[in-house]
């Protein structure tokens, strides 16, 4: 691969230009594919070497028109998603991700879902859960207030950060501070002044019978100071002034470019994305395709840079190959692997990254690999086609050929001696370079 010119921040958030950037092949495609959509089919992966960068970044994140079998699907899903269990509401989420023929728009409530890090071991309704993360599939990439506002109001969030317990004599401090610390500013940029009058403007947003309910009589109507804002103020006021601070722009785009572009932004780079984010009016779906068609996310160092969640490992595999799953024991699976769909460990969510592997969670996902790799096993309930790729073309499906020449002639080898397809499918999903998007 040869590494692109470095480019100034603004000129690195421009288009990437095919033939004069770099080229745009496989291992490009690829690259957009696994960022965007958890991965796909050859097929999927041709069709946007086909487009272009910029028009296939268009596509996958633009939702398209339902299909019959899929409004099926979501038909199936609605009658269950009043079942109170929680693997039960697990595989029903990952079925939608296995299914969907919208990918991007669930790897971003996925996203949503880490940053607004909510626990059904506190709130125990999964009708709540739920609909929260309908809340942040249906507004998630669209501007960032309407979804802050929703999210303040979001009977699972009243409940997971106590707040019932915010009453007009009696101020609960935990959504103001981490709507400060954790989902909008960042620690340094307010104090604690700001989260105390804060507190007082959420006095009185309740929930009742899963549904937010207002309540005036123990809502705090006194005058209050917030981040430069002062009055009789409530939590809207208090979301919109969370918003009219330069932090907030940095800190949400810093993370949605750690999650779609690799964890490390330079500064003056992220200052460039943030001024275009505020300059949009917090326009999330715009920022997005801003990055994934940019001469940034086709660099280099952006390539392989991030490691794959136990979601995004499982799904990604199981849409490039044809892979049918059972998403109740994919649920419990990916749980082993640490990651809980609905069961966040803290209110900081997940740490990602890195911390994805230890030595469990190595084993465990050469374990995924395993089971995987097997057309009729403990997960996969079909596989189409019915045979598995042979070893050449697992390599150009998962990896673009892009694998070191030691690690394809031990591979070759293993197929001289074994003649074992599957065997040879496991091998290459447990590949270092595949825990890498």
């Amino acid at each position: 691969m040869t590494a692109p010119t470095r480019h100034r921040p603004a000129q690195a958030l421009e288009p990437y230009r095919p033939g004069i950037d770099g080229p745009f092949g496989p291992a490009e495609a690829g690259h957009l594919l696994r960022r965007a959509a958890f991965g796909g089919t050859l097929a999927e992966r041709r069709r946007i070497e086909t487009e272009g960068p910029s028009a296939a970044v268009r596509r996958l994140t633009t939702a398209p028109p339902r299909s019959e079998e899929y409004e099926r699907t979501l038909e199936l899903i609605s009658v269950l998603d009043s079942v109170d269990e929680l693997d039960t509401a697990q595989s029903l989420w990952l079925t939608r991700m296995l299914r969907t023929p919208y990918p991007f728009g669930e790897n971003l409530a996925l996203f949503w879902h880490g940053h607004f890090a909510t626990s059904i071991d506190k709130v125990a309704r999964l009708p709540l859960m739920s609909a929260q993360v309908e809340t942040l599939r249906r507004l998630g990439d669209g501007r960032l207030e309407p979804l802050v506002m929703a999210v303040s109001r979001d009977p699972a969030m009243i409940v997971w950060l106590d707040g019932n317990a915010n009453r007009r004599h009696q101020a609960n401090e935990n959504y103001a501070r981490e709507l400060f610390e954790l989902f909008t500013l960042g620690i340094g940029h307010y104090g604690e002044d700001d989260v105390r009058d804060a507190a007082r403007a959420f006095t009185g947003w309740h929930e009742r019978r899963g549904a937010f309910h207002f309540n005036p009589h123990e809502h705090d109507d006194g005058s209050k100071a917030v981040l430069g804002r002062q009055g009789a103020l409530d939590g809207d006021d208090v979301v919109q002034a969370c918003l009219a601070q330069p932090a907030c722009a940095r800190f949400v785009a810093g993370k949605l470019y750690r999650f779609f572009v690799r964890p490390a932004p330079e500064a003056e780079l992220l200052d460039e994305l943030a001024e275009r984010y505020r300059a949009s009016d917090y326009d999330t779906g715009a920022l997005i395709r801003t990055l994934l068609s940019s001469r940034d996310f086709f660099a280099a160092e952006s390539r392989r840079a991030l490691v794959k969640s136990p979601t995004q490992l499982a799904v990604g595999a199981a849409r490039s190959l044809g892979l049918q799953l059972d998403a109740k024991k994919l649920a419990a699976r990916l749980q082993s692997l640490g990651q809980s769909l609905y069961a966040p460990p803290s209110v900081k969510g997940w740490d990602g990254g890195r911390a994805w592997l230890n030595a469990a969670t190595l084993v465990g996902r050469i374990n995924l690999a395993a089971d995987l790799a097997v057309g009729q096993g403990r997960l996969v309930a079909g596989r189409t086609p019915e045979t598995p790729p042979s070893l050449d073309e697992a390599l150009d499906l998962l990896l673009e050929d892009d694998v070191p020449d030691d690690v394809r002639n031990q591979l070759e080898q293993h197929a001289l001696r074994r003649g074992d397809d599957e065997g040879l499918l496991q091998a290459v999903l447990a590949l270092p370079e595949y825990q890498l998007a």
